[in-house]
């Protein structure tokens, strides 16, 4: 979080949630059974199709956004990275209804409705509805001058009064950020509430913004540069909301931000008494936040990180599908000694864009064809015998359990189940021989699937642990792990 408040400069936060990481959120009512309803179990909360943007008219009219497709999950925290002037804000400001639809589609669930709301070709009347979905966080904050830190909360408080007691939430969320009686150290300070803008600094306006787009836990928040005139401190209560507005986080993992300055550093911290204040303050979750940012210490934190180039979406990285395949691909001794940021650019090759939690759907698979294969309950995935061509693969399971056979004497030999992170397939590639096991389907299977000529490029640098395969499989000996 670049500093007006604290001149110094930023490093990273603690990394990220990892596959196991993600709670899965409750589709249908909220919690207890009322209050908002989030989409479908595997649907997106937002879907963008084929958007298409331009500036200007005539022969000034100049295109800046191309085909871009994205769809964004109940809960994640997005993280829009790319060079100024690629297209992060103006997407952001279609998204929020600020600017019309031209070409393509872009849905956003209603959690009151329960269905999709759509933006092209809406009225203006459907599009304040829409508005009124999305919390926005501007990178110019826009409060209004007139009225004090409190007021400006409270007014969007009125566009969707459901809180019981607005007046204590809105100070509650206010004192969080650190606008109220209590410091960052526990110590009385002098409370912002009735502060109007031009009295505050430029961070404490920030958290004002914050404080008024999160008031209505909307479960879509537009972000442009939220951090960017906050302090470390500042910047953390404001990922810690948006986090635990997200998906419910253990107690143990807040009290690992309660630390000391100097245990902090540049990384920011909470103070012990804004633990409780955080968790009654995010009584629901489901909460999906689109940040535009270059913040480092926030894209550490991301759940998906969508980068932009020329009005494009480049890559769209879901970070723990990224960590999985990843962790996948180094346990494999075929691909372990090569270097970190060649095993990152094999997973990103066949990446989905799909939490490993999540299944695929079919648009998934036809959106990146032959990076994930699908498999029914006894369906074969290799079979003993098969030969070894151009079309062969290495696969990583993804969902769901597989049985390893062998046909010894005749007779086949169960030799072990593997499930999500276990591989299989390497071996037959390195020996350039027919694969010497079977391996099928337990249950409903997804694997990903990388080709031989993916496979060949590494096997050079890889030749020690390749030995180390071949030391394993002489004697026809399964291990256990790996193989057909």
């Amino acid at each position: 979080m670049s500093s007006k408040e604290e001149p110094t400069p930023p490093t990273p936060l603690p990394a990220g949630r990892g596959e196991s990481d993600k709670a899965p959120l409750p589709a249908g009512r909220g919690v207890g059974g009322v209050g908002p309803r989030l989409p479908p179990p595997g649907q997106p909360v937002l879907r963008i199709r084929g958007v298409n943007h331009y500036f200007g008219t005539g022969d000034t009219r100049t295109q800046v956004l191309f085909d871009n497709t994205l769809e964004v999950m109940p809960g994640e925290m997005v993280i829009m990275s790319g060079p100024s002037g690629s297209g992060k804000t103006t997407i952001l400001t279609l998204i929020g209804g600020l600017r019309t639809l031209q070409e393509g589609q872009i849905e956003v669930w209603d959690t009151e409705r329960g269905d999709y709301r759509t933006l092209r070709g809406v009225d203006e009347e459907e599009l304040v509805q829409i508005r009124r979905l999305i919390g926005f966080i501007f990178q110019r904050h826009n409060l209004f001058d007139s009225l004090t830190a409190m007021q400006n909360v409270r007014m969007a408080q009125q566009l969707k009064n459901t809180r019981p007691d607005p007046d204590s939430d809105a100070r509650e969320l206010l004192t969080y950020l650190l606008l109220g009686e209590t410091d960052i150290q526990g110590k009385p300070q002098s409370p912002r509430f009735h502060y109007k803008p031009a009295k505050l600094s430029g961070g404490q306006r920030q958290r004002v913004a914050v404080a008024r787009a999160l008031v209505n836990r909307p479960k879509l928040v537009l972000a442009d540069e939220p951090t960017a005139a906050l302090d470390a401190n500042s910047g953390m209560a404001v990922v810690a909301l948006l986090q635990s507005l997200a998906r419910a986080r253990p107690e143990t993992e807040l009290k690992k931000l309660v630390r000391t300055p100097e245990e902090a550093g540049e990384s920011g911290r909470l103070a012990e008494w804004q633990v409780p204040l955080l968790n009654r303050i995010a009584t629901e979750r489901g909460t999906t936040s689109l940040i535009v940012t270059h913040d480092a210490r926030i894209m550490n934190m991301a759940d998906r990180i969508v980068h932009m180039e020329r009005g494009r979406i480049e890559s769209n990285v879901v970070v723990a599908e990224r960590l999985f395949v990843r962790e996948g691909l180094r346990q494999c001794p075929a691909f372990a000694a090569i270097l970190p940021e060649e095993q990152e650019k094999i997973a990103d090759q066949i990446l989905i864009g799909v939490h490993p939690n999540d299944p695929v759907r079919s648009d998934h698979l036809a959106a990146k064809p032959g990076c994930v294969e699908v498999y029914e309950p006894g369906e074969v995935i290799v079979r003993q015998g098969d030969p070894v061509n151009e079309h062969s693969k290495f696969y990583l399971i993804r969902r769901g359990t597989v049985e390893v056979l062998r046909e010894i004497g005749g007779l086949p030999q169960k030799l072990t189940d593997m499930g999500p992170g276990r591989y299989f397939g390497e071996v037959a590639l390195i020996m350039d021989q027919p694969r010497n096991a079977t391996v099928r389907a337990v249950t409903h299977a997804e694997v990903y699937t990388v080709d031989r000529v993916t496979f060949d490029r590494y096997r050079s640098v890889s030749l020690p642990f390749i030995e180390r395969i071949l030391e394993n499989f002489r004697g026809n000996e399964f291990n256990g792990e790996g193989g057909a």
